[in-house]
């Protein structure tokens, strides 16, 4: 199997395989499997990318822990009761937790150049929790999506009306399922230097080839699925007036928030993953050179996730982002309603609850 070089039809003599390469000259970003590498296509580490993830992530960690740590606290101490919104939220801060306890190992790793240290079982461990984010993020980002689609679109369905309870078994569902998606990240073998996931062989196992079908179907068909329900909450509000209510105008809010995250996050992993494979098999070598360099810096925004997500939080619910200011002194502390769900309800048809209140209090006068 040879990679030849788009400038010369004919295929020059093969050097040793990259097992017999020095770690200086293994690939820095799609760790790539040959059986023989063509003169003219080496594909050279960069310290660049070293130098510039190494930085980036430490800041990541820092931030991405402040966050979700405050917001972990305020959803088990300071929310009550619970929504099906809450629990999806939740989740959404155990998916970043798996990154962030996980990030100093890579800043250790990048710090080194891409020389890991840890053994393979760390790796593999580490691979596989960072794996396991990445698909949990893009699922519950998809599933938060959905729920407010069916709160505005279908405020009567019964799913749009199901129990926290009803939720949360829902979501232990999606915890087993994506652990099982990324169960082959458990096995996967890595040398003694380097310890990344993505490969790049055209005899290349099925759990590689499984691997990189989950990196973009886990993209593609949660945009859809995104997208739509952006699109259908918009049209909704347009087609019954609902602008000036506050629920329709949150879940739109929350729409856009989680389409920003996404794109920001996981698009340009994307492009230039899906850009070196294709450089890869047409044997275009300088190509693949930039294009696996810039797939690997765009791991940095990948892990953004974790630092976007506590953002989005204060988008989604206001009770959130009313104890976040009261925790950093910056105004008194607030309860938001119980009722949050209720404010997507036409206004017919919402509790009458307040009404009350005030003819009790006239009453009283």
């Amino acid at each position: 199997m040879r990679l030849h070089n788009l400038s010369s039809p004919a295929p020059v003599p093969s050097l040793p395989s990259f097992s017999s390469l020095p770690p200086a000259l293994i690939p820095s970003a799609f760790t790539t499997v040959l059986e023989s590498q063509v003169e003219g296509c080496f594909l050279n580490s960069s310290s660049t990318v070293s130098a510039f993830l190494a930085p980036v992530l430490g800041m990541e960690f820092v931030l991405g822990l402040a966050g979700n740590s405050l917001a972990f606290f305020i959803f088990c101490f300071h929310t009550q009761p619970w929504t099906s919104n809450t629990v999806l939220l939740v989740c959404l801060v155990i998916a970043d937790f798996l990154l962030i306890i996980n990030l100093p190992l890579r800043v250790d790793y990048y710090l080194l150049r891409e020389m890991w240290r840890f053994g393979a079982t760390a790796c593999q461990i580490n691979l596989f929790m960072m794996s396991t984010n990445r698909t949990a993020s893009v699922i519950f980002l998809t599933v938060i999506a959905l729920n407010r689609y069916l709160k505005v679109v279908w405020p009567h369905h019964v799913l749009s009306r199901a129990s926290v309870g009803a939720v949360a078994r829902v979501s232990g569902g999606l915890w087993v399922g994506i652990l099982l998606l990324n169960g082959h990240m458990v096995l996967a073998m890595n040398s003694n230097n380097t310890c990344l996931s993505y490969r790049l062989g055209r005899n290349s196992s099925a759990s590689l080839r499984w691997h990189q079908a989950l990196f973009a179907l886990e993209f593609f068909l949660p945009l859809v699925l995104i997208l739509f329900a952006t699109v259908s909450i918009w049209q909704t509000i347009r087609r019954r007036s609902l602008g000036g209510q506050a629920g329709p105008q949150r879940a739109m809010r929350v729409l856009a928030m989680v389409v920003v995250v996404y794109i920001i996050c996981f698009l340009p992993s994307v492009i230039f993953g899906i850009m070196s494979l294709v450089t890869f098999r047409l044997g275009a070598c300088r190509t693949l050179n930039i294009c696996m360099q810039l797939f690997h810096g765009s791991l940095a925004f990948t892990y953004l996730n974790s630092v976007l997500d506590p953002v989005l939080y204060c988008f989604s619910s206001p009770n959130f982002l009313h104890q976040t200011r009261a925790l950093l002194g910056l105004t008194n502390g607030w309860q938001g309603p119980s009722g949050e769900e209720s404010s997507y309800l036409p206004s017919t048809q919402r509790p009458a609850a307040p009404r009350k209140a005030e003819a009790t209090v006239k009453v009283k006068d």
